[in-house]
């Protein structure tokens, strides 16, 4: 059995398992949530955003299961967070997209489409431009439009984000959100790491 000399620092291995593993695993979490959010940008609807949180289910499972070789408690301690840091990131992403580089419309609403939702009725718009081009709008909850009418909004040349109302572009409250997410995802991945190594350590010692 090797000794630790005195003036030897390190820290032993469990801690810098436990360190390493919770890194690569914050790692994989936050690269797959900013992957999502730049693949899911041009969805008007959050609702075709559900791919991509079952895929952060699944993730924190998965990495449950390595780190503290159960995924339920990454699952219960980091699906809220996941879920306001990919909703707040996608919303304030594409608001800094429209604010950098969005190009002012005044669009023609040329049909309804409504959607029935538990809170209500949420309604997505056909728009025609003036130049003859096409897209969508989704205004939001309690918002509604009248066919026919003229409604400025902001849209992206580039086609990456959804068109917005105009106005409406404010990513400071998402990104807040985005952020705090962020934060606690990172500390679930902390807790779950540090409930894995105390777990072989008691099975190591009662061998």
């Amino acid at each position: 059995m090797r000794h630790r000399r005195p003036d030897d620092r390190r820290p032993p291995w469990g801690v810098r398992r436990t360190l390493l593993s919770g890194l690569a695993a914050a790692v994989v979490l936050l690269g797959w949530f900013v992957l999502a959010v730049w693949l899911s940008l041009p969805s008007a609807e959050a609702d075709g955003l559900v791919f991509f949180v079952a895929g952060s289910f699944v993730l924190l499972l998965v990495l449950g299961r390595w780190l503290a070789r159960t995924g339920a408690l990454l699952v219960l301690l980091g699906l809220l967070p996941a879920y306001s840091a990919f909703f707040g990131g996608w919303a304030a992403t594409g608001d800094e997209i429209l604010l950098a580089r969005g190009r002012p419309v005044d669009a023609v609403v040329a049909a309804e489409t409504p959607h029935r939702l538990k809170a209500g009725i949420d309604y997505t718009y056909d728009l025609r431009n003036p130049d003859g081009s096409t897209g969508s709008l989704d205004p939001g909850v309690d918002t509604r439009l009248e066919v026919g009418s003229r409604v400025p909004v902001v849209e992206d040349p580039g086609g990456l984000v959804a068109t917005q109302l105009a106005g409406k572009e404010d990513p400071a409250v998402p990104l807040v959100f985005a952020c705090l997410g962020a934060g606690g995802l990172i500390g679930s991945v902390a807790v779950t790491a540090t409930v894995g190594e105390r777990r072989r350590v008691r099975n190591a010692t009662t061998r």
